[in-house]
């Protein structure tokens, strides 16, 4: 969705699908060249130790951290050594935008001192944060959310309902705002959010019925 959303004004090298692995990683950054101006790579990790090889090949300038899911739990004690194991990441980045609701999170960025070294770029239902989501509305086939923003108030509409489509949308809403994006221009462009091939992709299937392809995750 970043990548949808900044196509229009920079120059992308992007990891191709969801290549975040120990071999991922270093093929898709050997796509990017002295053309483009913006690179975004997933990272992810299976075991301690893996985000050490990883960090200095992606070497990021800004950090999202999406939030710690149930993969790969049995390499690692809790969610919070998975969490700081995912920080190694940023350790030499300027700024990290993260939902401060995601308390595992949270707790970690500022048990692993990156809050004194790193711009925080946080959002939240619940508390005040950069981007502060105070009002939304689902409707049969989008979602309205209204939010504050360096005290003042904007909105914006996404094509999507599910839970998972909002929150990733407003990773992207705080990054694109930490990149000096205005709020007007963020609201023209999430009306063109399309869904990610292969991910909990609806298809009709036959005598009425629909299939749900979510083979991108696989």
């Amino acid at each position: 969705w970043l990548a949808q959303l900044l196509q229009q004004e920079e120059h992308i090298a992007r990891s191709p699908g969801s290549w975040n692995s120990q071999v991922g990683v270093p093929l898709s950054v050997w796509a990017m060249n002295a053309r483009h101006t913006l690179g975004l790579f997933e990272a992810g990790i299976s075991r301690p130790g893996e985000m050490e090889r990883l960090r200095p090949i992606i070497h990021p300038t800004i950090g999202l951290i999406t939030n710690i899911g149930p993969a790969h739990a049995e390499n690692f004690r809790d969610d919070r050594e998975k969490a700081l194991e995912k920080l190694k990441l940023f350790r030499d980045a300027q700024a990290l935008v993260y939902c401060r609701d995601h308390v595992t999170v949270h707790k970690a960025i500022f048990g692993s001192g990156l809050d004194k070294d790193l711009i925080l770029r946080d959002w939240s239902r619940e508390e005040f944060a950069y981007v502060q989501v105070t009002r939304e509305e689902r409707g049969p086939t989008g979602c309205r959310i209204t939010a504050l923003h360096d005290h003042l108030e904007f909105t914006f509409e996404l094509p999507f309902t599910d839970n998972a489509s909002i929150e990733n949308a407003l990773h992207c809403v705080t990054l694109l705002l930490h990149l000096g994006r205005t709020p007007e221009h963020i609201a023209e462009r999430m009306r063109t959010l399309a869904p990610v091939a292969m991910r909990l992709e609806m298809v009709e299937g036959v005598e009425g019925s629909l299939l749900i392809n979510d083979a991108y995750s696989n």
